[in-house]
């Protein structure tokens, strides 16, 4: 099953009403804006990994039920941390923006996160 943006904007406009949040206020706890935010639910934008990640942290939920790879909306149990993990991994990538060369800790990170995802990126 592929990513849709049709199903992330229609998933993330319902946990929004289901918890009763604005675009505002999910817009602050993941730092980023509410006309970004609005970009997600009007499909006019494709959100980077990271900040899937930390929409899915701010619900409670699985980044696979919110990319809608899943319809479980609750973590499996063996893989609680990865989602998370990954996020993480993403973020220190995001800045090595800045850095004309890259450590032999930074490239294997990127192997581990390529070969981790491999089966996404090679689907897209």
């Amino acid at each position: 099953m592929d990513f849709n943006i049709e199903d992330f904007s229609y998933r993330l406009g319902v946990l929004l009403d289901e918890n009763n949040m604005t675009q505002t206020q999910l817009a602050k706890k993941i730092g980023t804006s509410n006309v970004t935010i609005c970009r997600y639910l009007t499909c006019e934008r494709i959100p980077r990994l990271d900040v899937v990640a930390r929409i899915a942290s701010v619900f409670n939920v699985s980044l696979d039920y919110l990319l809608g790879l899943t319809k479980d909306k609750n973590y499996q149990n063996s893989n609680e941390n990865s989602d998370l993990n990954i996020a993480i991994s993403i973020s220190k990538l995001y800045s090595l923006d800045d850095k004309s060369r890259l450590t032999k800790n930074q490239i294997e990170l990127i192997k581990k996160l390529l070969l981790a995802n491999k089966d996404f990126i090679l689907s897209a």
